[in-house]
């Protein structure tokens, strides 16, 4: 199959003959190829361009939010706001680390409030930001405080796991898990 190629116009610029559209970024005015419909040239741009700034320094996502976290599409990809924004403007996420917020705030994406941390990490500073109730407090709380000394001195006694399972009218491993103190380690 032949391919007719216009003659050269020496006027035009090459981009103009191959047909290739070059727009000018919404943030920063640089011209790019836009891959789809973007008015970005990069995700940096994109992130700079929606947000509201509050009082705390937070950096609010103005676009669209999947629950409480704001989501960016950017090339065809759908990514979460802030672990865009530490991407961008900190560096690379381990592998199996998480983006945690130090104010709290999950639509903020400012890189001053994010931080690396594993699972673990984050729920410690829930914890201690009071923002996760435990122990007695917590609405999935099953027993109370007198009720887990209670297993823990049946245990002692020599009651098996299943009986005092029976006796409270949970699982074993719950049981097992309250008496071995790998739940409601606060007493």
């Amino acid at each position: 199959m032949l391919y007719y190629m216009p003659l050269l116009n020496y006027n035009n610029s090459f981009n103009d003959i191959k047909g290739i559209v070059m727009k000018n970024c919404i943030k920063c005015g640089i011209e790019y190829k836009p891959k789809a419909s973007e008015k970005s040239c990069s995700i940096k741009c994109k992130l700079l361009s929606k947000f509201k700034a509050n009082d705390a320094g937070c950096w609010i996502w103005q676009g669209s939010r999947s629950g409480l976290y704001g989501k960016v599409r950017f090339n065809s990809k759908t990514l979460s706001v802030h672990k865009a924004s530490y991407k961008e403007f900190v560096g690379d996420i381990p592998f199996g680390k998480w983006v945690c917020h130090k104010c709290d705030t999950p639509a903020c994406f400012n890189p001053d409030h994010l931080f690396i941390g594993s699972p673990s990490d984050n729920r410690r500073d829930a914890v201690s930001k009071k923002r996760i109730k435990m122990g007695i407090d917590n609405v999935f709380s099953h027993f109370t405080y007198t009720q887990i000394l209670e297993m823990r001195s049946l245990k002692s006694e020599g009651f098996t796991y299943d009986r005092i399972a029976r006796i409270f009218n949970c699982s074993v491993t719950h049981a097992y898990n309250i008496i071995k103190n790998k739940y409601r380690k606060e007493l």
